[in-house]
């Protein structure tokens, strides 16, 4: 039987994802078959594609890009008992896509991977929400909880208009945390805002330890990286945290001595560490949190599965507020 999926056969720009037709793969005892209704971008989708992050595979073509999907579980494998065909369903891949390579990844039709690298959710939440908090919201969370907020703390949330950024704003503010904003620059401000950001910075106009001054805050939430992380660690006060998430302007960090001795820690996560029960314990959460009111979900682009070149090319150009999600 065949469908169809995106598929790369050389690292490049966004022309190389092309929709074609794929066969179906077998089931395997310990696998289910998602039926794919939204298909989240993520920032490593686009770094694979053009081979800054090189698939661990010896020959990896054609290959499906894609690190999570969100649909309606299609088939199950004879080994399977705790998950019934016709259930709502997220996976993250758990390394078996991304640079794993070993299945095909979300840009797909349809997704098989193993059973325990699933979470279902119940059918009168919104499949489209949870797509679009989805990862995004799940590395989030993780990173938020390194920080350790108490009510009224200082928090600095790079990367503030992204799929990320959207849902750790969401996420500290209603933990009571004030939450400073950081853009590369004007454009995105009421968005922020709305989310619940009390503070908006914008990197073109002053550095950050520039803009907000030393030891102000009491901690960050960092995606840039390179370009940032020395401001990152100055502005935060004695004893502060510091979590990394993403490193979206390069790996080189700097760090002044002076700062490290102000017995700041300096952590980080990365959903290369997602394990099939961390997935399941956040979607709950984030579920839970849906149905209070408490975690609104981010602006939503939706593009044609067949188009995610498109969708690339608007995230990789900074255009996009929140989330871009595939749609078959």
């Amino acid at each position: 039987m065949t469908e169809h999926a995106v598929e790369i056969d050389r690292y490049g720009g966004p022309e190389e994802l092309v929709w074609r037709e794929v066969t179906r793969p077998p089931l395997g005892d310990d696998e289910v078959r998602i039926r794919t209704l939204f298909a989240a971008v993520n920032r490593a989708d686009i770094e694979i594609r053009r081979g800054e992050w090189r698939v661990l595979q010896d020959d990896p073509f054609p290959y499906t890009p894609g690190l999570e999907v969100v649909g309606v579980i299609d088939a199950v494998g004879a080994g399977v008992g705790a998950i019934g065909a016709g259930a709502q369903a997220i996976t993250m891949m758990q390394r078996l896509g991304g640079i794993w390579g070993e299945r095909p990844g979300g840009y797909g039709e349809f997704v098989v991977v193993r059973a325990d690298a699933v979470a279902t959710f119940a059918d009168d939440v919104d499949a489209e929400i949870v797509a679009a908090l989805g990862l995004a919201a799940v590395t989030a969370a993780e990173g938020l909880a390194r920080l350790a907020l108490q009510d009224g703390a200082r928090v600095v949330i790079h990367g503030a208009s992204g799929g990320v950024g959207s849902a750790a704003i969401a996420l500290a503010s209603a933990r009571g945390a004030e939450v400073i904003a950081v853009l590369p620059r004007a454009g995105k401000d009421d968005y922020v805002r709305a989310l619940g950001a009390a503070q908006v910075v914008h990197l073109d106009d002053a550095p950050l330890a520039q803009a907000l001054g030393v030891r102000s805050v009491d901690a960050v939430l960092e995606t840039t990286g390179e370009r940032t992380f020395a401001d990152s660690a100055a502005v935060l006060r004695r004893g502060g945290r510091l979590c990394l998430v993403g490193a979206l302007t390069g790996p080189a960090l700097t760090l002044s001595a002076w700062d490290l001795i102000q017995e700041l820690t300096l952590t980080g996560w990365s959903s290369e560490n997602l394990t099939g029960d961390g997935l399941r314990e956040n979607v709950a959460a984030i579920v839970d949190l849906v149905r209070a009111g408490r975690l609104p979900a981010p602006a939503i682009e939706r593009f044609a599965l067949a188009d995610a070149a498109q969708a690339h090319r608007r995230i990789e150009a900074g255009d996009l507020k929140g989330r871009a999600l595939l749609v078959p």
